[in-house]
């Protein structure tokens, strides 16, 4: 299914483009600063949840990541030190992290997708 999506998603984004760069030879003033509301930002389609907050034994992880080729989650310590790294796979999934060994404190936990930052979301650990 999310094959058929790629290839249905993938169509219509260089459909729009050949389009785009049609429509620009025609235009000679075309503006190469428009932005196109048609595009697709597939940074947009993953999800990241971290479920409790604050957690003081587990912390539970669910994400949905759909065409990447790499995907990694890592968990960093107020002074930035990496704490907990684990490789994701392209797919829908849930998994359980044990904080109980983590001090009590603010930690920080960073979703890279192909190699560029996605997003962080804060953690407080409290036992």
């Amino acid at each position: 299914m999310k094959k058929f999506l790629l290839i249905i998603i993938s169509t219509f984004i260089f459909g729009s483009v050949s389009a785009s760069q049609n429509s620009n030879l025609n235009n000679p003033f075309g503006d190469q600063n428009q932005s196109d509301s048609t595009s697709i930002n597939f940074y947009e389609l993953q999800k990241l949840k971290l479920y409790p907050n604050p957690a003081s034994h587990y912390l539970f992880i669910e994400y949905d990541i759909i065409f990447v080729k790499e995907a990694k989650l890592q968990i960093y310590n107020s002074i930035g030190a990496v704490v907990y790294t684990k490789s994701l796979e392209e797919k829908q999934d849930n998994f359980k992290i044990s904080v109980s060994d983590y001090k009590n404190g603010l930690y920080f936990c960073s979703l890279q997708i192909d190699g560029k930052l996605l997003n962080t979301r804060k953690i407080l650990i409290n036992h």
